[in-house]
């Protein structure tokens, strides 16, 4: 889009820009429309701020902070930014950027390298999480088949529950009749599976056979299954890597709270609740101080 409108009209932006920095004097300073300023770092925020698809050069970005400066300089002189939602709006803009480029700044710092391992060495015992390695045969069941259906399923698995109490290999049983194809064709291998990764009943059921004990057929809401453990249900700890995302998380989350409760302590809050419910423009009496020092 921006490639589309450029033109002969940048060139004269460029020459208008020439001629500010001459009047001037300040490098940082692109442009000046009216009495207000485009300088690099507008150009440069506006350009990050486009995809890469749509991002402009550096004479396109000017050429359209020139205009949007020309219509915001018109708006200011026809009494637009005196309008109190649009300054209510603006507030929000600038509020919203300040809060984000300040917890931006706190989160790095809290959420270094060197700071979230040592966070993991502190914290691997609430990190640690139980570990199930099974087999599984499942025979599926479709959420709100009728009692017919559901009959149907059951004696399915009842049959594959006899061929297992017969002798026959859990592996060999789950290839040829476990309706989850992607575990059959492993015979029935699920891998290491954590706590929260499957269904709770699943797990449960998993988590109480011994390394070659089997289960008797139960349901979940995805339908029946049978399990042979491979191993005995064992506790882990992720590696820093594996546990990275969470420990970042609960950094960020942690720092915001830390940062929040500071502040609270250091700048003075006083709300009014009751003027809430008041007309706009309308005073009242009164206010609830949130009881920071002043």
């Amino acid at each position: 889009m921006f490639r589309q409108r450029v033109s002969a009209r940048w060139v004269s932006v460029l020459a208008l820009a020439g001629l500010a920095l001459a009047a001037c004097g300040d490098a940082n300073v692109v442009a000046e429309v009216g009495k207000r300023e485009v300088t690099k770092p507008d150009v440069s925020a506006f350009i990050a701020s486009r995809s890469s698809r749509e991002r402009p050069s550096p004479p396109e970005a000017l050429d359209f902070l020139v205009e949007r400066s020309l219509l915001a300089e018109e708006a200011r002189r026809s009494g637009l930014a005196e309008d109190p939602l649009l300054q209510a709006r603006l507030r929000t803009a600038e509020r919203e950027l300040l809060a984000q480029a300040l917890l931006d700044k706190r989160m790095a710092e809290a959420t270094t390298d060197a700071e979230l391992r040592k966070r993991y060495e502190s914290s691997r015992d609430a990190l640690a999480q139980r570990q199930v390695h099974v087999r599984q045969i499942m025979v599926r069941v479709a959420p709100g088949v009728d009692e017919e259906a559901r009959a149907r399923a059951q004696s399915r698995m009842n049959g594959i529950f006899a061929r297992l109490v017969g002798g026959e290999p859990f592996e060999k049983v789950a290839r040829e009749a476990s309706e989850e194809t992607v575990s059959a064709a492993r015979g029935g291998d699920l891998g290491p599976v954590l706590e929260g990764q499957v269904d709770p009943l699943f797990f449960a059921e998993a988590a109480r056979l011994k390394q070659g004990e089997r289960s008797k057929p139960f349901a979940t809401a995805y339908g029946l299954h049978l399990l042979e453990a491979v191993e005995g249900m064992r506790t882990v700890v992720p590696a820093f890597e594996e546990a990275r995302g969470k420990l970042e998380a609960d950094a960020r989350r942690e720092a915001q709270e830390r940062l929040v409760e500071q502040l609270r302590q250091q700048i003075s809050i006083k709300t009014y609740p009751e003027r809430l419910e008041a007309p706009a423009g309308s005073s009242g009496p009164g206010g609830t101080d949130g009881g920071q020092r002043p």
